[in-house]
Formats: C-alpha cells, sequence, structure tokens
C-alpha cells in the first residue's frame, strides 16, 4: 500500500501486516546481505591463512619470544607483588625492571604482528630492555625460581631481537 492509499491499513496485534511485495522485498534483502557477508568471511578467512604462512619464520619468533617474556614477566611480577605483602621489598627493583620488560615486549609482539615499518628499531630498544631485566632477574635466581624463568625468556628474547636488527 502507498502512504496516498485512502484504504485503512491492515493490522494484527496493533501493527500492520505485511504485503507479499514486502515480505518478498524484506526475504530478498536478507538473502542478499547473507551472501554478501559469507563473501566478506571468505575473503578474511583466505586473508587470515596468508598471514598465518607469512608469521612463519623470523618475525614468528621474535613474536613468540616476546610473549613469552610478557607471560613469565607477568608471573614475576606477581610473585614480587606477593613478596611486597609479606614484608619482603628486595624485588622492588625486579619488579620495576620487569615491569618495563613487560610494556617493551607487549609492543614488540604486536609491531611484529603488524609488520611495522619501525621493528628493527624498537627490536633494538627492546633488546636494551631485555638485558637490563636479566640482569636484574639473574640476581635473584638462587631463592627464587619464577626469576629465573624471567631471565631465560630476556635472553632468548635478546637473540630473536638482535637477529632481526642484524
Amino acid at each position: 500500500m502507498s502512504n496516498n492509499d485512502p484504504r485503512p491499513a491492515a493490522t494484527c496485534n496493533g501493527g500492520p501486516i505485511l504485503g507479499r511485495r514486502e515480505v518478498l522485498g524484506g526475504a530478498t534483502a536478507l538473502m542478499g546481505l547473507a551472501l554478501a557477508g559469507n563473501a566478506y568471511a571468505a575473503h578474511h578467512e583466505k586473508a587470515d591463512h596468508a598471514m598465518q604462512h607469512t608469521m612463519h619464520g623470523v618475525d614468528s619468533k621474535l613474536r613468540d619470544s616476546a610473549l613469552e617474556c610478557v607471560t613469565t614477566g607477568d608471573d614475576c611480577i606477581a610473585h614480587c607483588l606477593s613478596e611486597f605483602r609479606s614484608g619482603n621489598t628486595e624485588l622492588a627493583e625486579c619488579a620495576m625492571r620487569v615491569q618495563e620488560l613487560v610494556i617493551a615486549c607487549r609492543a614488540l609482539a604486536q609491531l611484529t604482528a603488524h609488520r611495522s615499518q619501525h621493528l628493527v628499531a624498537f627490536a633494538t630498544a627492546t633488546a636494551a630492555v631485555c638485558e637490563s631485566c636479566e640482569e636484574e632477574c639473574l640476581k635473584h635466581v638462587e631463592h627464587h625460581e619464577v626469576c629465573r624463568a624471567c631471565a631465560d625468556a630476556c635472553k632468548a628474547c635478546i637473540k630473536e631481537c638482535k637477529r632481526i636488527a642484524a
């Protein structure tokens, strides 16, 4: 029905009853959206698959080592906080270096995934952050196993950062 139609609109439960044309038009539009959505998903699935293949090799090793630093660093910070709660503040400097490590390595992993043009420069800077963290963590490995894990992750990440920077 058009808006100029003098006949009253048929209603059901207070709302208008749709005619066959409106129903078919709506169904056609929904089908078009569904097909477009499927095409979009297929395109992005191919792009994701291609990205997975390009993440293999040097870049994936760098990203994985950075993410390992984030994981072990988070564990180390949690341990430091537990020590602080018990009154032991000997790990304060360690906590500071590890916090820097987590920040830098999280950013490095993201820049690696995005294929940043600044990756080499950032990897060089991150290697310096990792070296500071490793040095501080090594002071505590006798009494804190979590510091050993963090230092080992730092060492691996330093190696990958230097390989990228070379």
